[in-house]
């Protein structure tokens, strides 16, 4: 019995897997079809693993053993049953087939669906339809913290009884099969845009990423980064930055960044006597700036591709510049650290071998290059990570010594396949139960109302709206994964910008970046907490130094809403004058808030090269050659 449902697991997970290779290839489904056929496996992978799980006492979880957590909030297990712990299999069971079985009516009947246009037939639509949404929000429970399951519930209640709300925020009644329909009937509700992305894109980019790790890649970059800069001054910090960067173009989580990398990065500091606060620092905002790192910039950058209707590879282009300037504030950051504190690079003993650093380098480096070809070329992301997924199963049957494994390379497979299932169900689960907030605010025209707000207390002012956004956004993130805030909070502040002149696209980047840096911002920090919990640090000193240490990241999206050369727009000169004063500004902050430059520094230099940091900020030649000028003096002194 136990081998039979744990091979349940696995038979689910390979079909997840094959169906979310294959869709993009040969587009065989129409939209609702292929986002009912994501849920359903979402449910069998998330529900089933727990079923599996009660009957075999644990070990029959869905994945392989070591997953890393997905989402900044993750980390609980899937196949905890917390609200109802004497019901144990059975409330599992029921889970299991309500889940799969709903999606499996509406994938059957979706041709009768699109005909409906969201009425119901009867009562028997409206109970699936309350039952669907719940047990979306249950599976997200089980998956993340309760803070995005819980907002779900309350915005379904929000639309239930918001009529009840007397002034601005009220709303007309609906009544039960109304909302029923509206939220699942039509791909306006729980089958919109976010499930769309997630089935279409983001869960074939997962399987890829998890194909890659389990064969070989993620050596590969490993040593690649200590090659290149273990035997620097900090030279283990920054590993752990350009293996987070490396990492995280691939996998873009910042959680499952810090549990990847961290891994082997935080040992390795700490065994050099770097204190345990600086290595998880290191890792957590080194980590967490994998998300906006191109090619692969997180499930947030193809949603936003989606709703700015711009081409993905160019939402990666654009982005390339602050990501760039996010790692140099990181590494910059380090540097100067490391200086004052005079740690020490890796011993030459400990490098690998160029040879071996370059064979297993190949791994990762032939199926990315095979990736971005394929972009390049014109392809969809999503067409380009089939071709680099099969390349990368190629990999699988080979070794470094470039042999033939033969079986050997089934136990990766089959790795692959159950992490990049749970990874992919994780996300799924996520889109979809922001799905319903979304469809809410859209119903109930809530982002309306909460952007008039916005700017009303603005008064219009572009600089006071950014700020406002940008809060919203990180206090959004600090309680959901970052496709969600940045979700909710673009809904609600992106038209406010775009009204104020602001192109969509950069309006977006706005707010996805700050949702991005919620992951490091206390007094909830996924990526911090995870950190910390490996080095031993204390989590709240973590986060300040984490911060210290990316602090470019906050004032980047300021700079290219008001410059967006910084985003590859404009002429030539324009960009190169942004890059110019927005590196000097990176660098003169991060020396001035790690207070070394060239020796350590007293408060009064370290005032100085603030100083001159905050003036290259400033769109005018001659302050940003008046601000340069006390940095040189000081390297004389």
């Amino acid at each position: 019995m136990k081998t039979f449902l744990q091979g349940g697991i696995l038979m689910g997970s390979l079909l997840f897997a094959l169906f979310q290779l294959l869709l993009p290839v040969y587009a065989f489904l129409p939209a609702l079809q292929a986002r009912a056929l994501h849920l359903l496996f979402m449910f069998w992978i998330i529900f089933g693993g727990g079923f599996v799980g009660k009957v075999t006492g644990g070990a029959g979880r869905m994945g392989s053993g070591n997953e890393v957590p997905l989402s900044q909030n993750s980390g609980r297990a899937p196949t905890s049953t917390r609200l109802l712990p004497k019901i144990g299999f059975l409330w599992d069971l029921f889970l299991f087939l309500a889940g799969v079985g709903i999606s499996l009516y509406v994938f059957l009947s979706a041709e009768g669906i699109n005909e409906q246009y969201g009425v119901p037939t009867g009562w028997g639509q409206t109970v699936l339809a309350f039952l669907f949404l719940l047990l979306v929000i249950e599976a997200t429970r089980r998956e993340i913290q309760p803070a995005l399951p819980i907002l779900a519930f309350l915005f379904l209640l929000y639309a239930l009884f918001g009529h009840l709300i007397p002034g601005t925020f009220g709303h007309p009644q609906y009544d039960l099969p109304t909302l029923a329909g509206q939220m699942f009937l039509t791909t306006g509700g729980i089958w919109g845009l976010l499930v769309g992305v997630s089935a279409d894109v983001i869960a074939i980019f997962v399987f890829f990423g998890a194909l890659m790790f389990a064969t070989g890649g993620g050596t590969g970059f490993m040593r690649l980064s200590i090659r290149l800069a273990g035997r620097f001054s900090g030279g283990p910090a920054k590993v752990a930055t350009l293996a987070s960067a490396l990492f995280g173009s691939i996998s873009g989580s910042a959680s499952a960044n810090v549990a990847t990398t961290g891994a082997f990065t935080i040992p390795m500091m700490k065994r050099l006597k770097y204190s345990p606060e600086l290595a998880a620092a290191v890792e957590a905002a080194a980590s967490t700036g994998g998300q906006i790192m191109p090619p692969i910039m997180g499930a947030g950058a193809f949603v936003l591709a989606e709703l700015t209707e711009t081409p993905y590879l160019q939402v990666a282009f654009r982005s390339l510049l602050p990501a760039l300037f996010y790692f140099l504030s990181v590494g910059m950051g380090i540097h100067f650290y490391a200086k004052r504190k005079a740690y020490v690079g890796l011993p030459r003993e400990e490098l690998p071998a160029w040879g071996e650093t370059v064979r297993s380098s190949l791994f990762f480096l032939i199926p990315f290059g095979v990736l971005l070809a394929w972009m390049i070329g014109g392809y969809t992301p999503q067409y380009a990570a089939f071709w680099a997924s099969l390349v990368t199963v190629v990999f699988a049957f080979v070794t470094e010594d470039f042999r033939w494994k033969g079986r050997e390379a089934l136990p990766q497979l089959k790795k692959a396949v159950l992490d990049g299932a749970r990874q992919a169900a994780v996300i799924a689960s996520i889109s979809a139960c922001a799905q319903i907030i979304i469809a809410v605010i859209a119903l109930t025209g809530l982002g309306v109302k909460i952007s008039s707000f916005i700017v009303s207390v603005s008064q219009g002012k572009l600089f006071l709206s950014l700020v406002l956004i940008a809060l919203t956004s990180i206090v959004l993130g600090m309680q959901v994964p970052t496709t969600a805030a940045y979700i909710m909070a673009v809904v609600i502040g992106g038209p406010v910008l775009v009204n104020l002149g602001i192109p969509p696209l950069v309006a977006h980047l706005f707010v996805f970046y700050f949702a991005i840096l919620s992951a490091i911002t206390p007094p909830i920090c996924g990526a911090v907490y995870i950190a910390a919990g490996m080095a031993g640090s204390d989590w709240f000193k973590t986060a300040l130094l984490s911060m210290r240490l990316c602090f470019a990241a906050f004032f980047i999206p300021f700079v290219f809403v008001y410059d967006q050369a910084l985003l590859l727009r404009g002429g030539v000169g324009e960009i190169i004058y942004a890059v110019i004063r927005t590196g000097a500004a990176t660098v003169f902050l991060s020396a001035g808030l790690m207070k070394y430059w060239r020796k350590e520094l007293g408060t009064v230099r370290t005032g100085i090269l603030l100083t001159a940091g905050a003036l290259q900020l400033v769109p005018n030649l001659w302050m940003n050659l008046l601000g340069a000028v006390p940095p040189f003096l000081l390297l004389l002194l």
